[in-house]
């Protein structure tokens, strides 16, 4: 799998095009040569944050202890994905809550 460039407007109209099942997600990976977690990502930001998170970036967001804590303990002790995770506390990735999991799991041994 390449690192295709995928413009803004693209990704909007695939996540559109998989949403309104026109397409499937592994049809848009394959179009773009991409893995298939690449697109679950572009719709977890559009879930998340609408057309705007295609157009804006915040690669270095910060988050508080309080949020943290809030969303591992909501994934850990409910059956939330963790796409719903992030969409509920805002969160740009996935594997943003998963590395706050793990950071939680090892404070615990």
């Amino acid at each position: 799998m390449g690192r295709a460039k995928v413009s803004p407007d693209e990704k909007l109209k695939a996540v559109k095009n998989i949403l309104n099942k026109e397409h499937t997600l592994r049809e848009v990976a394959d179009r773009y040569d991409l893995h298939h977690s690449s697109v679950e990502k572009w719709i977890t930001i559009y879930k998340t944050f609408g057309a705007d998170g295609f157009y804006t970036t915040n690669h270095y967001s910060h988050y508080s202890e309080e949020l943290k804590q809030k969303a591992v303990e909501k994934y850990l002790t409910t059956d939330s994905t963790l796409q719903d995770i992030c969409v509920e506390f805002k969160l740009r990735s996935i594997s943003q809550i998963q590395r706050w999991i793990a950071e939680s799991e090892e404070e615990k041994h």
